[in-house]
């Protein structure tokens, strides 16, 4: 037998002291839509009255699997819109009874969230259930392909790219927040500034401030 470390957990939970219920997706690959979904319910069901779910600098998983994941928190409803090459566009309902969690959402994003993670947040804020804040995202929302070129090149074509509910493009446009926080810059020698202000702002909007 060799001695392995195993794989960190992509979703992960807890309540914050200010009363939010707070879940971190590091990644939306294997069966973290599934985690995404027992967690919300066992804090929804532990009494949090609104969840933050943090998505900074989250990129890894199927653009697929935001959209399956965000099921669990929009009850009706289009939940995204792919559009192929030719604009040939298929519209993705939300279905009866799939929206278990229904507490308010705030959902947390930086310049690092890309993917599933942007189709996620998509569907959440364009079906009002979720205010954005941080940075703008990525951009990073197309299906590609390896398309084969003569003499043993290739090139990566993007052959679908997602929408938001209401029609505008996420690939190479990104999410613009509700809420705008910026991470602080320091520099390499410099000691980083003490707390969390994204965080920070999340919880004032989970907890009904202005």
């Amino acid at each position: 037998l060799t001695r392995e470390r195993g794989p960190a957990a992509t979703v992960s939970s807890r309540m914050l002291p200010q009363g939010p219920g707070y879940i971190r997706v590091s990644s939306f690959a294997g069966d973290a839509p599934a985690s995404l979904k027992t967690a919300a319910a066992q804090l929804q069901l532990a009494g949090a009255r609104s969840l933050i779910i943090d998505l900074r600098n989250t990129a890894e998983g199927a653009l697929g699997a935001g959209v399956e994941a965000s099921r669990w928190f929009v009850p009706t409803g289009a939940l995204a819109t792919r559009a192929t090459r030719g604009d040939t566009r298929e519209t993705i309902e939300a279905k009866p009874g799939d929206a278990l969690i229904v507490v308010p959402v705030v959902v947390l994003v930086s310049n690092g969230t890309a993917r599933a993670a942007e189709v996620f947040a998509a569907a959440l804020a364009g079906a009002k259930r979720a205010e954005i804040v941080g940075e703008q995202t990525q951009g990073s929302a197309g299906d590609q392909k390896l398309v084969k070129l003569p003499q043993g090149r290739g090139l990566w074509l993007t052959w679908a790219r997602y929408l938001t509910r209401d029609g505008k493009p996420i690939h190479e446009e990104g999410l613009t927040p509700d809420v705008v926080v910026e991470e602080p810059n320091f520099e390499f020698d410099e000691v980083p500034p003490a707390g969390d202000a994204m965080l920070d702002k999340a919880v004032e909007r989970a907890l009904g401030k202005k």
